[in-house]
């Protein structure tokens, strides 16, 4: 596979710059924070799906648009009250090459068991947004679209209110931060307990500053205030950020994600109010972009990821106390998001990520309380990968996925598949004679890739009678 040149960029480089070095270089791609160029030299036709036993997903998308755009952030709502779930999409600028003329926020509704082919909701502006938050901020009993915006123009974050309908076109709130910057991420968390929604963003500036805070905006019941009422006390650049009680006092906590020079770490709740401190760092100051708590191992408290260069690493959380206990083997890393679920329906979370470089998706299954050191499935694509969702959108109460791209295929779906049924051989949902009969004829054959099932290399009686079990007990 070639892999893509991948080169660090300071936050300040111009337009002018790259508009200059353009004319004679080959397509490349710069990541939403402005800090990666990717030269794309993968052709169009190398998207492939890697599926490893047990994946929960198809090997390539079930559905997928034909629109040219830098997708930098996804999330899966039901946004017009219909009881489907649909697709809300952060469209972002940068100084790609050769550059994109459209970056619109977008809302694919869902038809009834899929998703619209074209939008039908577009933002009216044409701003810059490399994250999304969804959640009924002003209590009407709506979900509100929170579109982190950012970008070298410095584009003040915004909110699109809900209706009945789903939300408006152009935005009812934009913050006044008390110095311009670059939001790069975000959530909608409780941070109060007071029943309503507050909002932390993270932040970047452009050279010769170019670091910047953290915001909070509370929530005083009716909305957020629009300029932050807490900035963290460390400037730095952060991306990737999530909302968990990690010391069980009934608060919600902030793991950060920051940039080359800082270490990610912990901003503890206390009483309502993040301290300006993290009260835990990784103690690696590398390049982390993507976070996200889960409890992995089911001991009851929140684990934290953290989507580091090298690799993708776990935090293991006991009684408040976090450990490195976990690295990803991918074979090659550049996260870009981190997301926690439970893919697979086993009752425990798996963890997904996208990395921007190779394009690469990927989902490492929980199993027994420990994820896959490798990935469990992959999707290989031939662009850069940036968002990634989780969530029902064909309504068949399994976890889809949802993957944006920057590229003229710019987002993928993959719907989650059932669990396989041993004793259905034809696969088709029912086990009946067919399926016996077929048992007896690769029995009697020694086929062993289906007459083995307790691969000790021969096909014995204990298959035999394993078989007779499954399919006695027939599929849930």
């Amino acid at each position: 596979m070639p892999v893509s040149l991948i080169i660090s960029l300071p936050a300040a480089l111009s337009a002018a710059l790259i508009a200059a070095s353009s004319a004679a270089a080959p397509p490349f791609e710069t990541s939403e924070d402005g800090h990666l160029r990717v030269a794309t030299m993968k052709a169009a036709g190398e998207s492939r799906g890697i599926a490893h036993a047990g994946a929960p997903f198809p090997s390539e998308p079930d559905w997928q648009n034909d629109i040219r755009r830098q997708v930098g952030a996804l999330q899966i709502a039901d946004m017009n009250g219909d009881g489907l779930n649909d697709l809300v999409v952060g469209i972002f600028r940068s100084n790609s090459f050769p550059p994109y003329d459209d970056w619109h926020d977008l809302i694919y509704y869902n038809t009834g068991t899929e998703l619209e082919a074209s939008p039908s909701w577009i933002a009216d502006d044409e701003i810059h947004t490399g994250d999304l938050a969804i959640g009924d901020i002003n209590g009407d009993g709506f979900f509100d679209v929170f579109a982190i915006s950012g970008g070298s123009a410095f584009s003040p974050v915004r909110i699109y209110f809900g209706s009945q309908s789903g939300p408006s076109t152009s935005p009812g709130w934009l913050s006044s931060p008390p110095r311009s910057g670059w939001a790069t991420s975000g959530i909608l968390f409780d941070a109060d307990n007071d029943g309503d929604l507050d909002a932390v963003t993270t932040n970047q500036g452009i050279s010769p500053n170019p670091f910047r805070p953290m915001h909070f905006f509370r929530n005083d019941g009716s909305g957020l205030e629009t300029s932050p009422s807490w900035l963290s006390a460390e400037e730095s650049i952060q991306n990737g950020l999530s909302a968990a009680d990690y010391d069980g006092d009934g608060l919600l906590d902030i793991g950060v994600a920051k940039w080359v020079n800082f270490e990610s770490g912990l901003y503890r709740n206390d009483g309502g109010t993040l301290q300006a401190t993290p009260i835990w760092t990784t103690g690696d100051d590398g390049t982390d972009k993507g976070a996200a708590w889960g409890d992995f191992d089911g001991n009851g408290w929140p684990d934290l990821v953290i989507g580091h260069d090298e690799p993708t690493r776990k935090y293991a959380n006991d009684a408040g106390v976090l450990t490195l206990d976990w690295e990803s083997d991918a074979p090659f890393y550049s996260p870009q998001e981190v997301k926690a679920a439970d893919v697979d329906h086993d009752g425990d979370l798996d963890l997904g990520e996208v990395h921007f470089a190779d394009g690469r998706t990927h989902i490492y299954l929980n199993e027994g309380g420990q994820l896959a050191i490798q990935p469990s499935w992959t999707y290989d694509a031939s662009t850069v990968a940036n968002a990634i969702a989780f969530g029902d959108i064909n309504g068949d109460g399994r976890t889809d996925l949802a993957v944006g791209y920057s590229g003229d295929v710019s987002i993928r779906v993959f719907y989650g598949l059932a669990p396989k049924c041993a004793a259905d051989l034809d696969g088709d949902g029912a086990i009946d004679g067919d399926d016996f009969f077929d048992y007896l004829d690769a029995f009697a054959a020694d086929e062993l890739s289906i007459c083995d099932l307790d691969a000790d290399a021969d096909c014995d009686a204990d298959d035999f009678f394993g078989y007779l079990d499954l399919f006695a007990q027939g599929c849930d």
